[in-house]
């Protein structure tokens, strides 16, 4: 009965607290009252304060500063906004990319918008600029649970862009490379070469984003005349939504593909687990490129193993976070939900070298964007 009563108080609580903020009684940025202060206020207990508090920080209300107390980081959703642009991402994903951030910030820049680059391991330590009234945000790298932004995620609908992958959630919108483009550029260089028996690594088979790879490729097998019971077999699925990320149990899988299926195959499109394939083909005594060729997709290649790639055009990707955002900015008007396909850039080779992509436009959805992008 007691922690009936005890939730009821901290829901009343966390409820009129959450009004006050939504209401304007404390602004974005500003110091929320201490919990001594709202326990004397409320008349409740410390812990069914601190519980209300951390609820409204869970549900991006509010921020926390270990040691200093909490924040106010809850902003209207007809906020108007000003020519200012976040750009979030980890240390590491910068580094990969970094030519390609720096032309996208200085397209921003030139475009007048000020541009902040916010680097770190964990996306909620930014929750505070992602919630700003005044700027939007283009977050790369990072998967991100949108429950934890529920008190703004009207205000980030309008104000953010996911650049790279899908956003996770079908109201934010998402900038990700044309899986249907690039298994094409695979199959096409690939057929080229004369090699036709093309076998294709998924991780994760069953995301809406893999699943248009594996249609695009299954297409491109049966123009090659291939069977069925090849295309099975040569579906290499890691499974990693139902099995565990395990380094063994994924070189094991790679060994014993190879060993039951290296013989009829030509070429492998490899998007994940690059190192862990190419130490089983190692292991396998299978020659890159002689005996097998490989073009991994986004994953840039180690200079003399022999490896091709597929150059996912992230300067693209900036180039259409721009245009989306100036669309924003200057009318005021969003498309939730959409899903903007950019064209890859081309296949690099291991040398470094990069055969272009045929100018293409890009796709928003299953409908034509005015944008153009060539390399």
């Amino acid at each position: 009965m007691n922690q009936i009563s005890d939730n009821i108080k901290r829901s009343r609580v966390k409820d009129e607290l959450a009004q006050r903020i939504v209401n304007g009684k404390f602004a974005f940025g500003s110091r929320f009252p201490g919990l001594n202060e709202l326990t004397g206020e409320f008349g409740v207990s410390y812990v069914t304060v601190s519980k209300a508090v951390k609820m409204l920080a869970d549900e991006g209300y509010l921020r926390c500063r270990p040691g200093v107390g909490y924040f106010v980081c809850y902003a209207k959703p007809d906020s108007k906004a000003s020519k200012e642009v976040n750009i979030i991402s980890t240390h590491g994903y910068y580094r990969e990319h970094k030519e390609d951030f720096e032309s996208g910030i200085d397209d921003f820049r030139r475009h007048g918008w000020q541009v902040r680059l916010l680097l770190g391991s964990n996306l909620y330590e930014f929750m505070g600029q992602l919630n700003s009234p005044h700027a939007y945000s283009i977050i790369t790298a990072f998967n991100v649970n949108w429950e934890r932004f529920s008190a703004n995620f009207g205000h980030l609908v309008k104000r953010t862009v996911v650049l790279g992958r899908l956003s996770g959630n079908p109201e934010i919108t998402s900038i990700v490379c044309d899986e249907y483009e690039s298994i094409r550029l695979c199959m096409e260089h690939f057929a080229a070469q004369g090699r036709r028996r093309v076998a294709l690594v998924s991780a994760l088979p069953q995301s809406e984003l893999e699943s248009l790879r594996i249609a695009a490729w299954r297409n491109r097998v049966v123009e090659s005349g291939l069977s069925m019971d090849w295309m099975r077999r040569h579906l290499l699925s890691l499974d990693l939504e139902n099995q565990p990320d395990s380094r063994d149990r994924i070189a094991a899988l790679c060994r014993q593909w190879l060993r039951d299926n290296r013989k009829d195959t030509d070429a492998v499109i490899l998007p994940c687990c690059y190192n862990i394939f190419t130490a089983a083909c190692r292991e396998e005594n299978v020659k890159i490129p002689d005996e097998l060729a490989v073009i991994s997709i986004g994953l840039k290649s180690s200079p003399g193993d022999g490896i091709e790639s597929v150059d996912n055009n992230y300067r693209g990707h900036f180039q259409y976070a721009l245009e989306i955002l100036e669309d924003r900015f200057q009318s005021n008007r969003v498309i939730p939900g959409s899903w903007y396909f950019c064209p890859p850039g081309g296949i690099v080779s291991s040398n470094g070298n990069m055969k272009k992509n045929h100018k293409r436009k890009g796709r928003k959805n299953d409908e034509t964007l005015e944008i153009v992008y060539t390399d």
